[in-house]
């Protein structure tokens, strides 16, 4: 809405010879603090930190110049040189719901509920980064809770990303290996019986896009909840899963024990 707003910035400025910048009218006024009001709650997001609830951390120099050009919009509209006609005036209600009911947005973050159980808890906005070479083989110096001589991982809550993608671009290397890991569970009709993923939330962008990920498992047990958070130790095997005409090759944690932890790990994973 910033970027549209500012394509009819020099169409309704009045500069040249024999024009003069017109009296700020009361619409004028109005449409400036909208305008101010937007630019002020996306420079607190951005100071606070709290537009990660929103946006990745890669967004973060597109909202500070954002908030520039609406904070110069807004003085434009309140000296009347972003002028409002007359036959604008009907379209103040627009301005209010385009630009305040963002605002409110922006300045209101999500927060986890107490009974939510620990889906959303991504929404606590902690976003936590996918290093672009961390998939390398010898990346893993950098990883930790890897005993190669006992060929077991313990994958910390911070690093379920980091390792998923080690672990998904070498899986020669890893096969064999026992896990331990917390996430939680996600279902899909292209899963197979006893089948269901281990995941935890991926934004790629903005909220909007926000998305399960992470490793298949297979258990002959009890099925899990979905949603449900849990803690599974599992032997990475390859093999075959999926759903009839959705089946595709790949590792497969094969449980060992799964038990529910009511102490869900907080933030999203984003690549750096």
């Amino acid at each position: 809405m910033a970027f549209s707003s500012i394509t009819s910035l020099a169409a309704r400025m009045r500069f040249g010879h024999g024009t003069h910048t017109p009296h700020p009218t009361m619409a004028d006024l109005v449409e400036g603090c909208c305008f101010a009001a937007l630019a002020a709650a996306i420079a607190h997001a951005v100071a606070t930190g709290t537009y990660t609830s929103l946006a990745t951390p890669r967004a973060k120099p597109y909202l500070v110049v954002t908030a520039i050009l609406l904070g110069l919009m807004a003085v434009a509209a309140c000296i009347g040189m972003l002028h409002t006609a007359t036959t604008d005036v009907r379209k103040s209600p627009r301005w209010l719901v385009a630009l305040i009911i963002p605002a409110l947005l922006i300045s209101v973050p999500f927060h986890q509920s107490a009974g939510s159980g620990g889906f959303d808890a991504y929404a606590s906005g902690r976003a936590i980064p996918i290093a672009k070479n961390v998939y390398t083989p010898d990346d893993t110096r950098h990883l930790h809770g890897l005993d190669a001589k006992r060929r077991t991982i313990t994958i910390g809550n911070d690093e379920f990303g980091a390792w998923f993608e080690q672990i998904d671009h070498n899986p020669q290397r890893y096969a064999g290996y026992r896990i331990r890991v917390t996430g939680f569970v996600s279902y899909s009709r292209t899963y197979g019986r006893h089948e269901f993923q281990v995941a935890r939330q991926f934004m790629s962008c903005c909220i909007l896009d926000m998305t399960p990920f992470g490793f298949m498992a297979v258990s002959k047990g009890k099925a899990p909840a979905e949603h449900q958070w849990v803690t599974v130790e599992a032997r990475l095997e390859n093999g075959t899963y999926g759903a009839s005409g959705y089946e595709r090759q790949g590792l497969v944690l094969h449980v060992i024990s799964l038990h529910q932890t009511k102490d869900a790990p907080t933030g999203y994973f984003y690549w750096q």
